[in-house]
């Protein structure tokens, strides 16, 4: 089964994903998404939700603060 949401950590120099954690609700991968972004400097945590098949961003965080959503 897939997961309705997942956090991308993307590394802000190249912009490439490094890799990417599944969560069941939005609540959680938000949570996870600031609370990774507020430690980890060199990557902003992008929250993707899956619609049918095809993740798409609905927020991004950086250094712990949200900076993207839609």
């Amino acid at each position: 089964m897939m997961s309705n949401f997942r956090v991308c950590m993307i590394k802000i120099e190249k912009h490439e994903v490094v890799k990417f954690v599944k969560f069941d609700n939005k609540e959680d991968a938000e949570h996870y998404a600031k609370n990774q972004s507020a430690a980890d400097g060199k990557h902003r945590y992008e929250v993707q939700k899956n619609n049918k098949g095809e993740f798409a961003m609905i927020k991004s965080y950086l250094n712990g603060q949200e900076v993207g959503a839609i």
